[in-house]
């Protein structure tokens, strides 16, 4: 348990992001996929799915050197080898996603797992693509055992429901020993990470292009020399919620030349003349911004039910997030009807981060202007090590 002491006066609050989980895990995905070396170049410290992701490649006969601020990766000569251990993915859905579909490249059976939060979460979507491009798999949650190699075949993804499953199978097709057929149906989320897996293909010689149907084919991947990772924009939302309460202008990084769904997620929420946010593409950020729609104007969160399926229902634990902090949100379909001109109190009991790194930093944030007792705090080390620390020492209250 961490108890969160009232922060009455923050004075000059060094707030930082960590480097960006969707684009490391990403590059780590195709550096792997090919034999020359990559430097990755951020600032921070990479988060435990970061790290679990990396642990996943190396075991799987990639090279990392992890230094202080850079890292070198130098992919095995004929690319992935089957590991010798099951893949632990921790937290992490990403990067479980992407490894299920570099090992089924492979011919030989490998099991994916990860801790207790990413074994209750549904992979069904992901297990039915693989078992119609021929694969054997074992079960529709983790731990599952995968034994390919991809044949010829043809898959159908519903992306209203998530766009992991489209990134996985682009990621891993250089490594196609044979041709498939992919289509997509539903009105697509998170469009900027699927978006930006095309954008990093093809950066590393994909030929292809988004499109509703694709064909799939072995390519080569090339990847640059040198990459510089962005900081995690997905967490900008939480220095805005700790602005809101404290009065503080707390982001000491330059986020001027990076564009993100979240950023015009985070305005809309900010902005006493909009009453509808779309989360479409940026649902990881609905528990901050109903934070700050509470504390502002209020408004309704749409656009947002695939937030159901992520480390937690993102759209009830939000409800009972903002409930132990003696405020009001509603559930809808597809997000969150909000109340505005509330304020926060301190939780009667304990509040139980449910495993979930984006509600337990929320809570965290809040817990600076009313205090709080918090268990399972700790998850926030997958996206951001030090979050806590930041929050609570640095520069805080002197």
């Amino acid at each position: 348990m961490l108890s969160i002491p009232i922060i009455d006066d923050p004075g000059e609050v060094e707030w930082f992001l960590p480097p960006s989980k969707s684009h490391m895990i990403r590059w780590l995905a195709l550096s792997s996929q090919c034999s020359t070396r990559t430097e990755l170049i951020f600032q921070g410290v990479p988060g435990q799915d970061i790290i679990s992701m990396a642990d996943c490649v190396e075991e799987m006969g990639t090279s990392i050197k992890r230094g202080t601020g850079h890292w070198i990766i130098q992919g095995r000569e004929g690319g992935p080898i089957p590991p010798k251990t099951n893949l632990d993915c921790g937290n992490s859905a990403t990067a479980a996603k992407i490894l299920s579909f570099l090992v089924a490249c492979l011919d030989s059976p490998v099991v994916i797992d990860g801790d207790s939060s990413l074994r209750r979460r549904d992979f069904s979507q992901l297990t039915k693509s693989l078992a119609d491009l021929g694969c054997k798999v074992s079960s529709d949650k983790l731990p599952l055992e995968i034994t390919g190699p991809i044949s010829e075949g043809r898959t159908r993804i519903d992306q209203s429901v998530s766009s992991q499953t489209i990134t996985g199978v682009i990621l891993a097709s250089a490594g196609l020993k044979k041709q498939i057929e992919v289509s997509l149906y539903g009105d697509a989320v998170s469009r900027w990470y699927r978006d930006l897996t095309i954008e990093i293909c093809n950066d590393c010689g994909w030929p292809g292009a988004f499109e509703e149907e694709m064909v799939l084919s072995n390519w080569e991947v090339e990847t640059p020399n040198i990459v510089e990772i962005p900081p995690e924009i997905s967490l900008f939302p939480l220095s805005v919620l700790f602005d809101t309460l404290h009065g503080t202008r707390s982001m000491s990084q330059d986020l001027s030349r990076l564009t993100s769904p979240v950023l015009n997620a985070t305005s809309d929420a900010i902005s006493p003349e909009i009453d509808k946010v779309d989360l479409r593409d940026s649902s990881d950020a609905i528990a901050p911004c109903a934070a700050i729609m509470a504390l502002g104007t209020g408004g309704e969160i749409l656009g947002a039910p695939h937030a159901r399926g992520k480390e937690s229902d993102r759209i009830e634990s939000t409800v009972g997030l903002l409930s132990s902090f003696g405020m009001e949100a509603n559930e809808t379909d597809t997000g969150l009807k909000i109340p505005g001109g509330q304020f926060p109190s301190s939780p009667k009991s304990v509040f139980d981060c449910e495993l979930d790194h984006r509600l337990a930093m929320t809570a965290g944030v809040l817990a600076t202007k009313v205090g709080a007792d918090l268990s399972g705090y700790e998850i926030s080390d997958v996206t951001h090590p030090g979050f806590f620390e930041m929050i609570i020492t640095s520069g805080l209250g002197n």
